[in-house]
């Protein structure tokens, strides 16, 4: 075969900088999208934030203006001279500005975040009361350092023995002190220790629920009250009062009573859903927690003016480390750059609100059943759906219901919640996997909890009711989902 050039064509897809960030700006969620604007607002210096009027400022503005009312201050006041200012500031010192109106609380983060006593603090203070040693208080520091967020201590006191150079003994009078303190079983090594520590605590003196801790904590997890009956020769309806005991009087997990820093304190929705009086839904984008940028004005004037840049200009520009040492033309061409990546950046965020806008929308028009009614009233629904409306492609709707949060009457909910699965019904039809989710928790409810339901059991009736043809392994999956045991584990023995 001989050597030779050819040409062909091609149609290929190139992701500019500017479409990629507005790919990028797309799939962000509101606290995503502000780290990035504060992030621009830091590396662009022609990025500024709307300085809106404080409704307070206009109301004082207005008061002293009408005090204004020669020519000559009015014209100072135009001409806006520094000299003018001082003496007009001076003559005026002596006059009581007007009473401020009260203003609402502002919706800050900061507001809602309240400092809650950690666990270690709590534990701090008790051990404080009760020693009074400066090497018991050491030790006991050291303990409780190592107990974690469930109340467990999470070091063998050999280690802390050889940690602090102290003997074992010493240790273990300091870790019983301790144990000794609220919530009950905090400081436990494992979780027959902790129940113990709750039994002694709470003055329950049966025998009985000991040996059960002591011994069968396996078989109690297992609901084998058969093997626990057998062992310790009493009837199965016993064993099952004793663990309707363990079950509501005793906490596997102490120290979760006492909050921490650690938590979480709020969700903070992306958009709102909001039910109007005379019926339907609008839409409202939660955007109030997002600064307002724009294009500095005295940047974009350098641009438009064929002048060059004044020295007092390019050392504004230096001062604010935006270009060092570079020439009239380079801090030229910098200030273009910056601009275009600006405008980029806030054309981008709009788009965003657009795109986010319509396809919610357009999900309040699909799912409207779901937001009157509830959950049994959720249709099945693709990407693809919403995406022919718009005529759009769905990977767009993709990325902007990519973890997003949606304030609805039905509560918080998950964007991509609004997009459910389907499942075959006999009639042809589909109906969503989540409505499948709500018949199967229902069943389950009203069940006999003496013959609980089996998983083939609940197949039957959701194909006799229902009308839906699921397999058993097919309920078992959802049944896992809501975090429902087996039936084997819901018996109960009637009395």
């Amino acid at each position: 075969m001989k050597p030779e050039l050819l040409l062909t064509q091609k149609q290929k897809l190139i992701l500019t900088p500017q479409l990629y960030q507005a790919i990028n700006i797309l799939q962000l969620n509101l606290v995503e999208l502000k780290d990035l604007i504060n992030e621009e607002l830091v590396n662009n210096p022609l990025l500024e934030v709307k300085q809106e009027t404080d409704s307070i400022t206009e109301k004082v503005n207005q008061d002293e203006n009408t005090l204004i009312q020669t020519e000559e201050l009015t014209e100072r006041r135009e001409e806006n001279h520094f000299d003018d200012w001082v003496s007009y500031l001076k003559e005026k010192e002596h006059r009581a500005l007007p009473d401020k109106p009260v203003v609402d609380k502002e919706n800050r983060n900061e507001n809602f975040i309240y400092y809650k006593e950690s666990l270690q603090d709590y534990l701090l203070v008790q051990l404080g009361t009760a020693v009074s040693s400066d090497i018991d208080y050491k030790i006991g520091e050291y303990l409780i350092g190592s107990i974690d967020d469930n109340g467990y201590l999470t070091i063998s006191l050999n280690d802390i023995s050889l940690d602090l150079n102290i003997k074992r003994n010493k240790i273990e009078k300091i870790l019983s002190l301790i144990q000794s303190f609220d919530p009950p079983g905090v400081g436990a090594r494992n979780l027959e220790e902790c129940l113990l520590l709750q039994v002694k605590y709470l003055s329950i003196n049966d025998v009985l629920i000991e040996k059960i801790i002591k011994n069968h904590l396996n078989n109690l997890a297992r609901k084998s009250y058969s093997k626990i009956a057998k062992d310790l020769q009493i009837s199965v309806f016993e064993v099952q009062s004793l663990a309707d005991v363990i079950k509501k009087s005793f906490d596997p997990k102490p120290g979760r009573r006492v909050g921490d820093l650690k938590e979480v304190k709020y969700i903070l929705p992306d958009l709102i859903i909001m039910r109007k009086t005379e019926g339907g839904y609008r839409v409202i984008l939660n955007d109030i927690y997002l600064p307002q940028v724009k294009v500095n004005a005295h940047y974009k004037k350098i641009l438009e003016t064929s002048n060059n840049i004044s020295s007092y200009d390019e050392g504004k520009l230096i001062k604010k480390r935006s270009i060092s040492d570079h020439k009239t033309k380079d801090a030229k061409k910098y200030i273009e750059e910056k601009l275009n990546s600006a405008k980029w950046l806030i054309k981008g965020i709009e788009q965003r609100k657009k795109t986010i806008y319509r396809i919610t929308e357009t999900l309040i028009e699909l799912q409207k059943d779901f937001l009157d009614k509830g959950i049994l009233f959720i249709k099945p629904l693709t990407l693809r759906e919403v995406a022919d409306r718009l005529d759009i492609h769905e990977s767009t709707v993709s990325r902007a219901i990519h973890n997003k949060i949606a304030q609805t009457p039905r509560g918080l909910l998950k964007m991509k919640f609004l997009f459910s699965k389907g499942v075959d019904k006999k009639s042809g039809d589909t109906v969503s996997t989540d409505k499948v989710k709500k018949l199967i928790k229902e069943y389950i409810n009203n069940e006999n909890c003496v013959k609980p339901l089996s998983d083939q059991k609940l197949a039957d009736l959701l194909s006799e009711s229902g009308s839906v043809n699921i397999s058993r392994r097919t309920v078992a999956k959802y049944r896992e989902i809501l975090k429902v045991p087996a039936s084997n584990l819901r018996k109960r023995f009637s009395i």
